[in-house]
């Protein structure tokens, strides 16, 4: 599970960044008994107001226009949530202001 939900939190990140010169960060860290994922783009301008709901299903950070055949269709995060959900952890969505996404996950950690 551990896995599938890091992977799937890189990938969204690396898809939903700017096509030219975007940076993604990934960080991680073990923290009393919890491992933390931290992973910031540097995508397209999000509304702030955007970020909690981007783990409901069928929503975008941006308008719903497809750019290429990799810009989904808004199941990535809420998938993800879904999962963290399920083991009582949790994600959090912030918008950078100077566009792009900040995602924290805290799951279970191997103390």
């Amino acid at each position: 599970m551990t896995n599938l939900v890091q992977i799937a939190v890189v990938q969204n990140a690396v898809v939903h960044n700017v096509p030219v010169g975007g940076t993604v960060t990934v960080h991680t860290e073990a923290r009393h008994g919890v491992s933390v994922l931290r992973v910031e783009n540097t995508g397209p301008a999000v509304p702030p107001e955007r970020g909690p709901i981007l783990t409901e299903p069928f929503q975008r950070g941006t308008e719903r226009v497809r750019v290429d055949e990799h810009a989904g269709v808004g199941l990535g995060l809420a998938i993800v949530h879904s999962i963290i959900r399920a083991h009582d952890r949790t994600l959090d969505l912030v918008a950078r202001p100077a566009g792009g996404l900040v995602a924290v996950v805290r799951l279970p950690g191997t103390s």
